[in-house]
């Protein structure tokens, strides 16, 4: 059951990082899928596939967020790259 929710965050953080959030359903089903093949008994699975989805979700956040600001680090640093350096004439 721990191992679900380590996967599912991770999953959720590097899937945020690179794709959209329409993503989020078929991952939400592939995890449903593994955790009703591994899981025994109808309460384990619905706690297990309840958690597994929040914490899929907020990997998902957490990932966009961490891809923004990359991406504005990035953008930062390209322009400063692309400055004029301004010198004193002698």
């Amino acid at each position: 059951m721990i191992y679900f929710f380590a996967v599912g965050t991770i999953a959720g953080l590097l899937l945020g990082l690179r794709f959209k959030v329409f993503l989020l359903v078929p991952a939400t089903l592939i995890t449903a899928f593994a955790i009703v093949a591994t899981v025994h008994g109808a309460r384990a699975i619905a706690v297990t596939m309840l958690a597994t989805t929040a914490l899929l979700q907020v990997g998902y956040i957490l990932g966009c967020v961490l891809r923004m600001y990359a991406d504005a680090y990035a953008r930062e640093r390209e322009a400063s790259r692309h400055q004029l350096s301004r010198s004193n004439p002698a």
